[in-house]
């Protein structure tokens, strides 16, 4: 059967405290068992009503924080981090230890807004694979950049060796020739007639001697000849003017 004193002897037991003395021949050692401190009442169960509705605790202990100033020496350290934290991305990505030793050291003092704030940035170590990767990403895309400006300047030169080798066929170049030979022709005509040329000056100066001297020739004899028909010239008085108008003055008497 259950012995129902039995569970009330267990408990004076446990209540009662254990003496301390100790037997000097023994090797056995017992301890007093100090009692529990008594804990300190939650605000809710001071009351008989809901205080939720009227007071939010966890409110007023932020507010009060957050209301507290800040002494000179964490303001100085918050001053020392925002400089640490000014330091090249790539370092702090790869170690905020320090700077995270120093937030540690005033965690405690500084509002829970202000430290919520302040940790993403000193544990910047885990977005190190991001910032390489977008660092990464930005070369490629620079570099892609790049590269497309040059496929676009060679799709340009594609476009100008096709018109070349368009240029190449047989059409355009036999269309050439024909063109040139018959300017080849006409050419040559030109010359012929231009070589005709040169070879009469070329002989009129090699006659000139002569013909100058046949020339001299004719001028002396056209000289000699209106020399000798001056010389058969007569001094006729008044004029043939008169001489007709005696004749007329005649011929009125006749009639």
């Amino acid at each position: 059967m259950f012995d129902g004193g039995g569970e009330q002897r267990r408990n004076n037991c446990a209540a009662r405290p254990v003496s301390t003395n100790v037997d000097p021949g023994s090797h056995h050692v017992e301890e007093e068992v100090q009692p529990a401190a008594p804990a300190i009442p939650a605000l809710a169960d001071l009351f008989s009503l809901d205080i939720k509705d009227y007071f939010d605790e966890t409110e007023e202990e932020t507010t009060s924080k957050a209301l507290a100033p800040l002494d000179d020496t964490v303001k100085k350290t918050l001053e020392d981090i925002s400089i640490r934290l000014e330091s090249s991305l790539d370092n702090l990505v790869a170690d905020c230890g320090l700077i995270r030793a120093r937030f540690a050291e005033i965690q405690a003092s500084i509002p829970d807004d202000l430290a919520n704030t302040i940790t993403p940035a000193v544990y910047l170590e885990q977005h190190q694979f991001k910032l390489e990767k977008a660092k990464q990403r930005i070369a490629d895309w620079r570099e892609q950049k790049d590269i497309e400006a040059t496929i676009q300047a060679n799709r340009q030169l594609v476009h100008e060796e096709k018109a070349k080798l368009d240029q190449l066929s047989v059409g355009p170049i036999q269309s050439n020739i024909d063109r040139l030979e018959a300017r080849k022709i006409d050419l040559i005509a030109q010359l012929e007639e231009c070589n005709a040329e040169l070879d009469l000056e070329k002989q009129k100066l090699a006659d000139l001697p002569n013909v100058v001297e046949e020339q001299k020739s004719r001028l002396r004899s056209a000289i000699k000849n209106v020399a000798d028909m001056t010389k058969s010239l007569k001094v006729i008085p008044g004029t043939d003017a008169q001489d007709i108008q005696a004749i007329e003055e005649i011929d009125q008497i006749r009639q």
